[in-house]
């Protein structure tokens, strides 16, 4: 469990760190959102591992070209011919083995203590981004603080002068599975550099600018930087250039201004309280703190890793951005926790790419009024190989464009979806229309994937995917409501209406078309992954559920939508747990809060909490010891499931589905007593509530736009709204006002709220 301090005048959040690591994700985590660093400890050093998100070996990866056709690609699979289709996407080979773009490990800095110092304590202060290690010589103490600047790529060690004897590097290069890999692919290993106390290393690559790191040591203090040139010695005289910069910059001026940047998000963040479970109070805020750092407004979209990749060997699946579950899970809290500025990065490195994501779709179905993109991408979106099967999955296209539309949808930006979210949901939409077929009146999608089921295997695509129906429902829903809102698009908006009549929304066990006739007995129905293939065994990725969430397009209010997904609920249930990784917990938990399952929910986010948290509180692909998952041991930390876990917990709060807002409907049983403040909801509404002894004492809900206002009812009896300084009776289940701009409301049992005055 995470031991979270907590100063509620300051917002500071405090975590303490245990002070034995065994490698590098153990340790504390930094970032400026592009530089970021590890710092761990082993008896009496202090390891900094450090890393760039823009570290890349750019080569190899599938390249798009107009031979990957959709027509081809189907006509292919139809006949049964599974390896010419499969054959279609040809990776880049580099002396005959597959080359992927990847991003690549950096190397460790060594802070050696004097003989007889010891590490004491450490901790991390979440809302400065600032480690502090406490030492400790015969009765001595000393404090040594590690931190990153925002806008220039240097770590600064303050303090230590008496206590460390030397510092040493270790450049990755000199690690045994990335001297395999350099010379697998034909890298030539980098050289370390020293002048007296200052040291660093130079790394060329084949196609890519040459990385130097360079640090200085003087006057109790450490400085290190990572930079790039043309060359290694341009590189490595940028680095000096830019340590002798901030040498002549005032020091404490240059810290305080990346500690103002920080705490600035940090005092808009959305606060919960959870008095009986700290642990859980912990995982969100820890969640929020890497958010930032590996989605920092103005740097780079976040990643497997993030800044975070450890140094001594390739980083899993590249580190690279993973569209069908991992870089939407770095973003899942941005929307409640009132972060949006943390999509900026992504949405911005989007933008660059749409050229290339129109030729995809050009090249795939044909036409120039398209975007595709890929299931795994560098930061340049070359896919990096793995599964083909995710490179054909064009819902990793309406994915993104949806969470384009909740940014919308929480700031109520009109400009931004105009100008930015109903163009990009329009191209992704133009490349399913290529890929549906009408079979007599019904609407079919006769090659689709359910991510990861199956592999890359030929039992990995089939028929109407549920998951592929739930994004074409989302982008036809959203696409009309904007379209009639707007007076536009009328021809286009007739087209979907027509698709959307004529095309399930998933896919069940017995397939009947969106208007089938209602039955009384729907016992046979569940959401099935596509046309004759149910969830036969455990699966990490739940996306035949994707109807449910993210995707909200199917109303659990009504009785036969309800029906079946509790059925199908049941099935996942029955399945087990037994094949998820550690990103499959967050979206497990939000799933059982959708459809009522409270207490299953917050068992979820303790099952994280035991099995997939290492002693770092980082996230981990796979379970920490045997008997709960198959994926079992490693050392492999993604950053998604820590971040997903934070939007698990706001779930428990705050919950918006079909345009309607819920509040407090996910607490689970053994919560009593639990607060919150300014959580960010759809149609950009800032939410705050108390419960107090299992009841709910209050809510408020300040208005940023004048939205219209669907609450539902906290309360299961009478309430009573407080607005504009009269007291209304509320007896109805749902909750509909027009409100102001600025407007507050409250919600209460009680005709007065001395409390709240």
């Amino acid at each position: 469990m995470i031991d979270l301090k907590i100063d509620t005048l300051q917002k500071k959040h405090v975590i303490d760190w245990d002070v034995q690591s065994e490698y590098c994700h153990h340790g504390i985590p930094l970032s400026n959102g592009i530089f970021g660093a590890l710092v761990w400890f082993q008896d009496n050093r202090i390891m900094v591992t450090i890393n760039r998100t823009d570290y890349w070996d750019h080569r190899g990866g599938t390249e798009w070209t107009e031979d990957i056709q959709y027509k081809t690609l189907k006509k292919h699979l139809q006949a049964g011919d599974f390896e010419t289709a499969k054959n279609m996407f040809r990776p880049m080979y580099i002396k005959g083995k597959e080359k992927r773009p990847t991003r690549l490990p950096m190397g460790r800095y060594e802070l050696c203590l004097k003989e007889g110092v010891k590490i004491y304590s450490a901790e991390l202060d979440l809302s400065e981004a600032e480690a502090s290690i406490i030492v400790k010589s015969g009765e001595t103490f000393q404090t040594i603080q590690v931190s990153i600047l925002m806008d220039t790529p240097i770590l600064a060690v303050v303090g230590g002068s008496e206590v460390i004897e030397r510092v040493e590097t270790r450049p990755s290069f000199k690690f045994p599975k990335v001297v395999e890999y350099f010379k697998q692919f034909e890298i030539i290993p980098g050289e370390t550099v020293e002048q007296g106390s200052s040291k660093g290393w130079i790394q060329e690559l084949p196609s890519d600018p040459a990385c130097a790191v360079w640090s200085e040591w003087e006057l109790g203090r450490l400085y290190i930087t990572s930079v790039y040139g043309d060359t290694g010695i341009k590189a490595l005289q940028h680095a000096k250039n830019t340590v002798s910069q901030f040498k002549s910059a005032p020091f404490h001026k240059a810290l305080f201004t990346s500690k103002q940047i920080w705490k600035a998000l940090w005092d808009k963040t959305a606060s919960i309280t959870i008095p009986a479970d700290k642990g859980i109070e912990s995982i969100y805020y820890m969640g929020i703190y890497k958010m930032i750092g590996n989605s920092m407004p103005g740097k780079t979209a976040p990643s497997l890793q993030g800044p975070w990749a450890e140094e001594y060997r390739i980083p899993p699946w590249s580190c690279d951005y993973h569209f069908n579950i991992n870089v939407q899970e770095c973003l899942w809290p941005a929307y409640g926790a009132n972060l949006l500025e943390c999509l900026d990065p992504l949405f911005t490195m989007i933008d660059r790419w749409k050229p290339r994501l129109a030729l995809n779709a050009k090249y795939f179905v044909g036409i120039d009024d398209g975007y595709m993109l890929n299931h795994s991408t560098d930061d340049r979106a070359t896919p990096t190989g793995g599964m083909w099967t995710g490179t054909i999955d064009h819902a990793n296209t309406s994915w993104v464009g949806q969470m384009m539309w909740q940014k919308y949808i929480y700031s109520m930006d009109e400009d931004y979806l105009l100008h930015e979210v109903y163009p990009f949901l329009k191209r992704a939409m133009n490349v399913y229309l290529e890929m549906l077929e009408k079979e007599e009146k019904h609407y079919v999608l006769p090659i689709t994937v359910s991510p990861e089921y199956g592999g890359s295997g030929p039992n990995a695509l089939g028929r109407n995917s549920s998951f592929f129906l739930a994004n074409v429902h989302f982008l036809c829903e959203k696409l009309i409501e904007t379209a009639e809102k707007y007076e536009m698009d009328v021809d286009y908006t007739v087209k979907l209406n027509e698709i959307r009549k004529h095309l399930p929304l998933y896919t069940t066990g017995i397939w009947q078309p969106l208007e089938w006739p209602r039955k009384n007995d729907v016992s046979d129905q569940e959401i099935y992954l596509w046309e004759g293939q149910p969830l036969e065994v455990s699966h990490r990725h739940h996306s035949h559920l994707a109807c449910i969430y993210p995707f909200d397009v199917i109303d659990l209010e009504d009785d036969i939508h309800r029906a079946i997904v509790e059925n199908s609920i049941n099935t996942w249930v029955d399945k087990g747990l037994g094949r998820w990784a550690g990103w499959s917990m967050p979206w497990a938990s939000i799933l059982h809060n959708r459809v009522g399952n409270s207490d299953s929910a917050f068992l979820m986010l303790k099952l994280y909490e035991s099995v997939y948290m290492n002693k770092g509180y980082a996230s981990q692909h796979n379970g920490s010891f045997p008997g709960f998952t198959q994926f079992v041991g490693g050392e492999t930390m993604q950053v998604e499931a820590s971040i997903g876990m934070s939007a698990a917990v706001l779930e428990m709060y705050v919950q918006c589905s079909r345009g309607r807002i819920k509040v407090f409907s996910g607490m689970p049983q053994q919560i009593k007593d639990t607060s919150f403040t300014d959580i960010r909801a759809e149609g950009a509404f800032l939410i705050s509530g108390e419960m107090l002894n299992g009841e709910i004492a209050w809510v408020k809900v300040f208005s940023e736009q004048g939205s219209c206002l669907r609450l539902v009812n906290p309360y299961s009896g009478k309430a009573y709204i407080h607005r504009d300084g009269g007291i209304h009776p509320l007896l109805d289940k749902n909750i509909k006002i027009l409100t102001k701009p600025g407007e507050t409301i409250w919600v209460s049992k009680s005709t007065d709220i001395p409390s709240l005055s």
